[in-house]
């Protein structure tokens, strides 16, 4: 049986690689292209390429600046989507967390998002989402930067890792 396709928009490569533009400058994103072969150009951001070319930017960002470079890219690229970014400013953490898992599947072709809304926090879990430890940490940056957009003081804490400890998900612990 063929292992299915994981994909990815190209929103999600080209969100990571505009914070290297942002962050370093030219010289940055001149030394990405360099080390990776990537070119922003050739990406195009409705079509779907193979997730692990946002793996590769993860994994460029955390060799060479850090673990915590790669969660504020995370924070960036959630916070940094265009039309979905200004719209999420006027909701709430609860409504935003609710409606994640169907946003999901519109980026993403691979894996599922599930998500448990409390009071006064939620647990996300995604199996088979990550591509590596590096997408783990860049999801922990996307779910920082959905509490920073809807202005909600909280914290996010990864619970389980699939590439970090072997479990068979991701889960994320998000409290407000």
């Amino acid at each position: 049986m063929a292992e299915k396709e994981q994909l990815c928009r190209g929103s999600v490569p080209l969100g990571f690689i505009n914070y290297i533009s942002k962050t370093w400058g030219q010289e940055g994103l001149d030394q990405f292209i360099k080390d990776t072969g990537m070119d922003p150009k050739d990406i195009k951001e409705g079509q779907w390429y193979d997730i692990s070319s946002s793996g590769r930017v993860q994994e460029w960002i955390c060799n060479n600046k850090g673990e915590e470079q790669v969660i504020k890219a995370g924070t960036y690229t959630i916070k940094n989507q265009g039309l979905f970014s200004y719209v999420i400013r006027f909701a709430n953490v609860k409504s935003i967390l609710k409606r994640a898992p169907e946003n999901y599947m519109e980026v993403f072709k691979c894996g599922i998002m599930e998500v448990d809304i409390q009071e006064n926090h939620a647990i996300v879990t995604m199996r088979d989402v990550a591509v590596n430890e590096y997408s783990c940490i860049a999801w922990k940056g996307a779910l920082i930067g959905v509490l920073e957009l809807t202005k909600t003081k909280g914290t996010v804490k990864e619970t389980q890792c699939q590439f970090r400890e072997g479990a068979s998900h991701c889960e994320f612990l998000i409290e407000w």
